[in-house]
């Protein structure tokens, strides 16, 4: 007989990984389909991008010992961010001093979190990886999950209690089971690469507006930035042709010169910006977590903490039902999960879309009440306050493994 698990993970990336990881310790039996080879460098969440992790996401993945894995030569702290908007005075500065905290988030290599969530699963006894694996059609019954799939071009099914959706924003399965999917189109695309500024950085994150769309600058080790820059999408094409002398040239119109002259740029890459949001992350044996289930702009560098926060919670519902001896794929079950979830995920998707109707508006009067508010938050204790905690991801109920407490110390899921 096959064996029949309590969770199937549709897609190994760093949301399904970290969920795997998250469950080590619950007795759940876990698979996780991963459509790429294992410990492929044709896995996307593993590429040379890098991600700014928050204060809440370091604590998440410190409870669950990944985050003593990640090569420190691959993280580099953020100990102050600086918020700016391009051709008119307002601003804000906000430091570690005024949370009390080593950093308030780090920039980290994709790879480098790859690869310690690939180590800590190879050790996992309850997890298995089944891999090359393209899931092609989802049967729901009343008690269980079955996931048609081809495995290494030979097809088979695999049973489990609950299918977790963590294949990314462009989920074929989200689809296939008819998960409705809003999109807010921002008619831009991110340009990232590494770049060397002409000043050190002194590890501080700079987030510049522009009339186009934002333009961060986030430190690296060795004096590098990782720059993700906004444009319009009409002006990719250009931008990506340029050499490199040419794009440093436009880069540095539109930055100013706070990190003095740049010098050198890597190999560029460009994303399509778009918010992506479903009516409901759950269903009969079914939830979504990560991209999946939502997708944001990059603006303040919110959407894998986002994510990662999904996957704390959904851990801690499934490990406490599981304790319970409940079936974890129930519908009551998930709507604990969705209940907690949904008041976190309508404040990040809605506040990173404000900010980019916001500061792309040339109206003068919003012109004049955005840099009238950056200005207030720099100088009100009570608004810098709410935006650090923001930023570290600290805003609202905590998980436990956001608040250092493994999930096998069952108690009373907090409701908020």
């Amino acid at each position: 007989m096959a064996k029949e698990y309590d969770l199937l993970i549709v897609g190994g990336g760093m949301a399904g990984a970290s969920l795997a990881c998250a469950l080590a310790d619950s007795g759940m039996q876990i698979a996780i389909l991963e459509a790429v080879p294992w410990q492929s460098d044709l896995q996307p969440s593993y590429d040379v991008r890098t991600i700014s992790l928050s204060h809440g996401s370091r604590l998440i993945y410190e409870t669950l010992g990944i985050w003593q894995q990640i090569d420190p030569e691959a993280r580099c702290p953020i100990n102050s961010i600086h918020i700016s908007d391009r051709g008119h005075p307002g601003f804000t500065h906000l430091d570690r001093k005024d949370a009390g905290v080593e950093a308030l988030g780090y920039v980290v290599e994709n790879r480098a979190i790859g690869a310690a969530l690939m180590n800590r699963l190879e050790l996992i006894e309850d997890v298995d990886i089944i891999s090359p694996a393209t899931v092609s059609d989802v049967d729901i019954g009343q008690d269980v999950v079955t996931l048609s799939c081809a495995v290494e071009g030979k097809e088979t099914t695999v049973k489990g209690k609950l299918v977790v959706i963590a294949d990314g924003g462009r989920s074929g399965l989200r689809d296939k089971l008819n998960f409705q999917a809003s999109v807010d189109d921002y008619q831009q695309t991110a340009i990232v690469c590494n770049v060397s500024p002409g000043q050190p950085h002194q590890y501080c994150a700079y987030e510049r507006f522009t009339a186009s769309g934002p333009l961060a600058m986030l430190p690296m080790n060795g004096n590098r930035c990782w720059c993700v820059w906004a444009v319009d999408k009409a002006d990719v094409d250009e931008l990506m042709s340029l050499s490199e002398e040419q794009f440093l040239q436009r880069l540095q119109q539109q930055f100013g010169d706070r990190l003095g002259r740049f010098s050198r740029a890597g190999k560029r890459y460009a994303y399509p910006l778009a918010r992506n949001r479903v009516d409901t992350t759950i269903g009969p044996r079914v939830v979504l977590v990560g991209n999946a289930a939502h997708t944001v702009h990059p603006v303040a560098a919110q959407g894998f903490n986002l994510g990662l926060r999904d996957v704390a919670w959904l851990a801690e519902v499934l490990a406490r039902a599981k304790a319970e001896k409940q079936d974890v794929g129930t519908l009551e079950v998930l709507k604990i999960y969705e209940e907690i979830r949904a008041r976190d995920t309508k404040r990040v998707t809605g506040f990173t879309h404000g900010m980019i109707k916001l500061f792309t508006s040339q109206i003068p009067p919003v012109i004049a009440g955005r840099n009238l508010g950056l200005l207030l938050t720099d100088v009100v204790p009570e608004l810098k306050h709410a935006l650090l905690k923001r930023t570290m991801g600290m805003t609202g109920r905590q998980s436990k493994l956001a608040r250092g407490l493994k999930l096998k110390q069952h108690g009373q899921l907090d409701m908020g």
